[in-house]
Order: C-alpha cells, then sequence, then structure tokens
C-alpha cells in the first residue's frame, strides 16, 4: 500500500511544481511587466499633462498679452492723446485739462483689462507730461529716451526698461537707428508678481518647480532654489529640441521630469520640472503587494468567473444581441426573463423603451420637420438690412449719373429678389429658380462691388431644372462668400458659380479668392456639419435641411479653391440615385 501511496503523492508533488512553474512564474513576470509599463506609462501621463498645462498656459498667456498690444495700439489713434501730443498749442487750458482727463479714463481701462498690468503711460513730449492712468506727472526725458532707443528684439513684444517688464508702441512708428522722435510712446508696464502668482497656481504638486527665463528678465521660478533653476535651465538651453519638448533631465544625480516652450512673443521660455522620485516613489511599496494580490487573484478570478458567466455574462449577451437587433433597425426585439432579479428589471426597462420608441419614431421625425420649417421661415425673414441700403445707394448713384437703362434693369433686379424672399407659400422650390434667384443676386452684388469682383456664373446641366429644393440654398452662399472673403478685397476679386452633374448626384459650387481659410478652420466646419447638437447656423442650417430632404449622401462640404480662398460645395443626391 505504501509503494502505491509514495508515488502518487509524488506524482502531486510534481504537479504543484508544474504548477507554479507554469502559472505563477509567468504571472510573477507579467506583475513585473505591467509595472515596469505602468511607470513608464505614467510618466508619459505626467509628460504629456505636464506639455498640455505648459502650452495652454503660455498660449493662454500670448493671447492675453496680444490683447494688451492691440488696446496699446488702439489707444494711439485716441483723438484726445493726439490733440494733446500733435496741437497742444491749439488747446486752451481749460481743453488740455479735459483731453487729459479723457485719456487717463482711456487708459485706466487699458490697466483694467487685465491683471497683469500695473500701469499705463503716456508719454507726451509736446506738453512735457507722463500722463499715467492714475496721475500726471512732469515728463521723464531719461525714460522716454531709454524708450525710444529700444534695441531691435526680433519678434519678441515684451522688453526689460530698467529692470521691468514693458510692451511699448510709438507714433509714429520708427525704425531703428532713426534719428527722428515720435511724438508720443504709450508704454504698460506689466506685473512681475501676478505673473509669479499665476506660475504658482499651475502647481500640481509641492515639489514642482516652474521657471519664467528669458536672457532680458531676472528668472520668475516659485522655487527658491536659484541654483538648482539655472542648472536646469542651462541643460535645457543646451539641448535640442522644437518650441515645446519634454525630457528626463539630471542634476546633481536626481532625476527631473521637465517640459519647457519657447515663445518668440515674450522672448522668453517657460519650463516645468518635477523630481522623478516625488512621483514614483509611493508606487515601490505596492510592487510586493501587487505580486501577493496577483497570486490570491488569480484564484479568486477563477472561481468567479464561472460564477460571472453564468449570472452575468449570459444576461448581458442576450441583451447585447437584443441591441443590435434595434441598430439594425429591429425595433420588434423584446426579451424574457424568468428570474427575479436586476436583469428583470433591466429587460423590463428595455421593452418599455422598445415600446416607446416605436410611439416616438414618427413624433420625432415630424419635429424635425417642422423645426426645419421654422428655421427656414427665420432665414426668409432676415433681410440684411445693409444689402438694401447699399442697393438704394446704387439706385441713387445710377439716378444722379443719368444711367436710366441700369436702373431699370436694376429695378428689376431688386424686384425680382424681394420677390423670391418675400414668398413664403412653398418650403421648397425648382432648382432652375433657386439658381435664378442666386444669379440676380449675385448681379446686384457685382454692381456694388464693379470693379473689384469678378463675377461668373455657369448654367444648370441639362435635364435638372425640374429637380425640387430647399428654398434658399444657393444664394446665402453667394452672400457669405462677398461678406467674409470678398469685402475687403480692394481690386482683383473673384467669385465663380459652377454646376456639375455626375450620375445620380449634382453639384453646386460657389468659390472665390477671398480671404484664407486654414486647415484647421476646414476640419472643425466640416465636422460641425455632422454634429445634431450643435449651434445652427446659416451653412448648417442649409446642410440639415439638404440631409432631411435628399438623404445623407447629400449636403455642404468645405474646402479651400485652388484661387487661394473657400470653396463650398453642394452635392445632391437626385431621386434616381437614392432610388
Amino acid at each position: 500500500m505504501k509503494m502505491i501511496r509514495n508515488p502518487w503523492k509524488k506524482m502531486v508533488l510534481n504537479r504543484l511544481i508544474l504548477s507554479f512553474i507554469c502559472i505563477l512564474l509567468p504571472l510573477y513576470i507579467l506583475a513585473m511587466v505591467i509595472y515596469n509599463w505602468g511607470i513608464e506609462t505614467l510618466q508619459t501621463e505626467i509628460s504629456n499633462s505636464m506639455t498640455s498645462q505648459v502650452s495652454q498656459y503660455f498660449t493662454g498667456l500670448e493671447n492675453e498679452f496680444s490683447r494688451i498690444q492691440d488696446l496699446q495700439l488702439d489707444s494711439l489713434s485716441d483723438d484726445n492723446l493726439n490733440a494733446l501730443a500733435a496741437i497742444p498749442e491749439s488747446l486752451t487750458a481749460i481743453d488740455k485739462v479735459e483731453k487729459i482727463l479723457a485719456l487717463q479714463q482711456r487708459l485706466n481701462a487699458i490697466r483694467n483689462s487685465s491683471a497683469y498690468i500695473e500701469e499705463v503711460h503716456a508719454y507726451i513730449p509736446a506738453i512735457s507730461k507722463d500722463i499715467s492712468a492714475l496721475s500726471v506727472s512732469d515728463f521723464d526725458r531719461g525714460m522716454y529716451v531709454d524708450l525710444m532707443n529700444l534695441p531691435a528684439l526680433g519678434e519678441a513684444q515684451v522688453v526689460n526698461v530698467r529692470d521691468s517688464m514693458y510692451m511699448v508702441s510709438a507714433y509714429p512708428y520708427l525704425l531703428p537707428g532713426s534719428k527722428r522722435e515720435p511724438i508720443v510712446i504709450v508704454a504698460i508696464k506689466l506685473s512681475l508678481d501676478k505673473l509669479r502668482d499665476a506660475l504658482y497656481a499651475m502647481r500640481t504638486l509641492p515639489e514642482e518647480g516652474l521657471v519664467f527665463s528669458s536672457t532680458q528678465f531676472t528668472k520668475i521660478a516659485t522655487s527658491l532654489d536659484t541654483d538648482l533653476n539655472d542648472k536646469i535651465v542651462q541643460q535645457i538651453v543646451q539641448g535640442k529640441g522644437g518650441s515645446v519638448a519634454s525630457r528626463v533631465i539630471r542634476v546633481d544625480g536626481q532625476r527631473y521630469l521637465t517640459v519647457n516652450m519657447s515663445s518668440s512673443f515674450f522672448g522668453a521660455m517657460l519650463i516645468k520640472y518635477v523630481p522623478e522620485r516625488a512621483v514614483f516613489q509611493p508606487l515601490e511599496k505596492y510592487r510586493n503587494w501587487f505580486l501577493l494580490f496577483a497570486v490570491v487573484s488569480l484564484a479568486i478570478i477563477l472561481l468567479y468567473s464561472l460564477f460571472v458567466y453564468k449570472y452575468i455574462h449570459k444576461p448581458l449577451d442576450r441583451l447585447v444581441k437584443a441591441f443590435r437587433k434595434v441598430e439594425l433597425g429591429d425595433v420588434s426585439a423584446q426579451i424574457r426573463h424568468e428570474s427575479r432579479d436586476e436583469f428583470q428589471y433591466i429587460y423590463t426597462r428595455f421593452n418599455a423603451m422598445i415600446d416607446n420608441i416605436k410611439s416616438l419614431i414618427d413624433q420625432v421625425y415630424m419635429q424635425q420637420i417642422l423645426t426645419q420649417k421654422a428655421e427656414l421661415k427665420q432665414l426668409q425673414s432676415q433681410i440684411n438690412p445693409h444689402f438694401l441700403y447699399n442697393s438704394f445707394f446704387i439706385l441713387k448713384t445710377m439716378t444722379r449719373l443719368g444711367d436710366y437703362d441700369q436702373v431699370e434693369r436694376f429695378a428689376n433686379q431688386l424686384s425680382e429678389y424681394f420677390q423670391f424672399m418675400t414668398r413664403s407659400h412653398s418650403d421648397e422650390v425648382l432648382i432652375s429658380k433657386e439658381v435664378q434667384h442666386a444669379k440676380v443676386y449675385a448681379e446686384i452684388q457685382g454692381l456694388r462691388f464693379a470693379n473689384r469682383v469678378t463675377v461668373s456664373f455657369g448654367e444648370l446641366p441639362e435635364n435638372t431644372g425640374h429637380v425640387m429644393v430647399p428654398r434658399l440654398i444657393l444664394q446665402p452662399l453667394i452672400e457669405n462668400a462677398f461678406e467674409h472673403g470678398l469685402e475687403r478685397k480692394a481690386t482683383g476679386g473673384q467669385l465663380n458659380v459652377q454646376f456639375e452633374k455626375e450620375d445620380s448626384r449634382l453639384y453646386l459650387i460657389v468659390e472665390d479668392n477671398g480671404e484664407p481659410i486654414d486647415d484647421e478652420e476646414l476640419e472643425r466646419i466640416n465636422h460641425d456639419f455632422e454634429k445634431p447638437e450643435i449651434e445652427t447656423t446659416g451653412l448648417i442650417n442649409i446642410h440639415q435641411r439638404l440631409r432631411l430632404k435628399f438623404g445623407s449622401g447629400s449636403g455642404l462640404v468645405l474646402s479651400r479653391s485652388e484661387w487661394g480662398g473657400v470653396r463650398v460645395t453642394i452635392t445632391i443626391e437626385t431621386s434616381e440615385g437614392r432610388g
């Protein structure tokens, strides 16, 4: 009997050892791999988070200071400032006081527009005054000369004057080396304390540090360890990278995760760093616990998996299959469940949801139709008053010049245009009438922009004029091209409207050589067309009405025109293509 037991025990022991080698050892290795992978992933995520935070902060800071610069440049055209700087001898003492007070209000409005502004000064040699937002003092000739003789700093708009940060603009603008003095200099003094406070607000860990480094200014940092800050800045400046870079550097035997971003606007670099130990040291104690947890979890998972499969997976699988039927359009799917548990409630609510969907389909469809009709009515009622004013001005000009033939033609065009716009008995028209209305509008605008914009208008392909389309789908695109693309063209403007037919698709194309649009803006607008929840604009309204009328294959697409402007393409799936 012992001869029989011993081999059995040996076999059991061998199986246990084999199980350890086949299961626990790979699990241990897997645990180490997962741990190391988690560390690397965490490091990557922290770097990405730091990069995103630094990029968003610096971009926001540039936008804020660009806005301040716009206000500064706009202040140079202030009537009170120009009068004090250019013609002070023509002003009485009372006039000077009134204009100085008005100018102070303007400067104070600029000062209060941003927390980063400490003071706004207007140096006016003609009246020997330094007018600030809060005071009026005697003219500081030395400061005026320092501001006037600032060296060229490339693209940097923030400069160092007497160890303070300034944004400086002068009128008239003087080229470097010019001996002529400006009649006025507007200098905005920026608050280093507010910039430092903003850096402190960016910290998410006590060990994190931020450094605002520039060749012009003393480093602005959140850490008092200036030696560490200098060493980190030195290594990053010596290293290679783009305008935004993340890297791991070693300083005095300690590793730091760093992110830096450069700004030509400030002529500076923003660096954020955090010691690796501050991020990963709390995770070290979890390594052994993780391995123990993995071993215990293996047994638990096996038992739990059997339970989950029977009582959760199978019921969920039935629910998923039912949802897939609904996705495919089968709204008759119903689920039965005998056990009195949570799934019985879910199945009951699913069946009730399906019943509600059946009853709501027709209501939702009609609601969409009524909504689109209401939006069309609103679009019809929004006749641009500027268009009407410009039309009357053109009529006045023709009449004054005695061009009565053109007056008659233009009056007929206006009559035809407003007759179409105010007609409300039908929400759909023949595409031939829609195109004719757009052509009339283009001719009217052509007269308004004569000698500035050339309009070319193609003809509809044969056998397409009978297609019924929603009203006002083409003319708003032409109006949009004039308003946003061609209105600022002094000469050489081009607008081309053409039509193409390919199989079952009809294309209406409007393109211009107006203001260019970048790829990100084009992508955003085309993406907005697919968002039903987004606020409805003119273009989105046209896109949705075309989709509702002709199906998902129809609608608007924006692209870049070969002339450099915008190309808008209307795609219409005719009935033979959708049949």
